[in-house]
């Protein structure tokens, strides 16, 4: 269990076995008529299990942190990691999942303010802004909550070219070579398809650079606000969109993408990557390359001082 204590305040009880399961019959309608009558059987079944797990809710709704993002979001799913078929990384058992889902909001109750939390339970909260349109936002993430509580997004105008989707865990959870104390575990890294005219526009307005590394930064600066030097982030095959047939594709975005920034397997879920990153010295870097890469640099050094700053009012220490 993360070692830290939780701020005590009065939260609403869990939802009574019956109302729960309306909550998870609901989610599994709007399941069924956005992905199919069998994702919709699936999240009823595996939600359904939550109802001998009452006394896992019972502890989670005991953290304020947890009881007033379901209040805020009324619609969702309660059960969220324990309907899906999997939650953070693929072949957690169980018992881990309902660990991490608690570690996760735990820790949320303890490190931010209260003040963070109506922000982040709705249209995030503003890390990083650009003049030319672009934001980078810490919120909530509602719709694919089992793919990591919490996301960083980039938005520039009205699309959003990425999205890094995250959870805090104890690190032994991924395996005793991940050591202890609360982790940051990247579950999700997800861009706008490289053709679309959103990432042309990136690209003009940031030459040699790319959304992934704008939002990897941010997070960086992030993990910087609560005082911490590491990162992990899900392994391609553990991701819990995986598809061999898309291997590649999943090997680009993740482990070849955190060894990009000194990741380093630690058990089977996950690479840990120091914080701030380990990039190849500027000396060797190609003499006519290296104007383009302090400027890379200097950009991602920006947003992380930035999104720091502005997420330290709201961390508690």
């Amino acid at each position: 269990m993360i070692p830290f204590a939780l701020t005590h305040s009065a939260s609403p009880p869990p939802p009574s076995r019956m109302r729960l399961l309306g909550r998870i019959a609901g989610h599994a309608w709007q399941q069924t008529f956005t992905e199919g009558l069998s994702d919709g059987v699936r999240v009823l079944v595996g939600g359904s299990r939550m109802l001998g797990e009452h006394g896992a809710l019972a502890r989670l709704f005991a953290i304020p942190a947890f009881a007033r993002l379901m209040a805020a979001q009324r619609q969702t799913d309660a059960a969220f990691f324990a309907s899906h078929r999997h939650f953070l990384s693929r072949g957690l058992a169980m018992s881990t999942r309902i660990a991490c889902a608690l570690d996760h909001f735990r820790f949320e109750q303890a490190r931010l303010a209260p003040e963070a939390l109506p922000a982040l339970h709705g249209e995030g909260l503003c890390l990083w802004s650009h003049p030319a349109g672009y934001q980078i936002r810490l919120r909530s993430n509602a719709s694919k909550r089992h793919e990591g509580p919490l996301s960083l997004v980039l938005l520039g105008a009205a699309d959003t070219l990425h999205e890094l989707s995250f959870a805090w865990v104890s690190a032994s959870r991924l395996g005793p070579e991940a050591g202890h104390g609360p982790l940051l575990l990247a579950t999700r890294n997800q861009s706008l398809r490289a053709d679309a005219p959103a990432m042309e526009r990136f690209r003009a307005d940031f030459p040699q650079n790319a959304p992934s590394y704008f939002v990897l930064a941010a997070l960086h600066g992030l993990v910087q606000a609560f005082g911490q030097q590491r990162i992990a982030g899900v392994r391609d095959c553990r991701q819990i969109a995986y598809e061999p047939a898309h291997a590649s594709s999943f090997r680009n975005s993740y482990d070849d993408f955190w060894a990009g920034f000194g990741g380093r397997p630690i058990g089977r879920h996950a690479m840990e990557m120091p914080v701030p990153a380990v990039v190849k010295p500027i000396e060797r870097v190609p003499a006519k390359h290296r104007a383009r890469a302090r400027q890379r640099r200097e950009h991602w050094r920006q947003l992380a001082e930035a999104a720091q700053a502005a997420l330290s009012p709201y961390v508690r220490h």
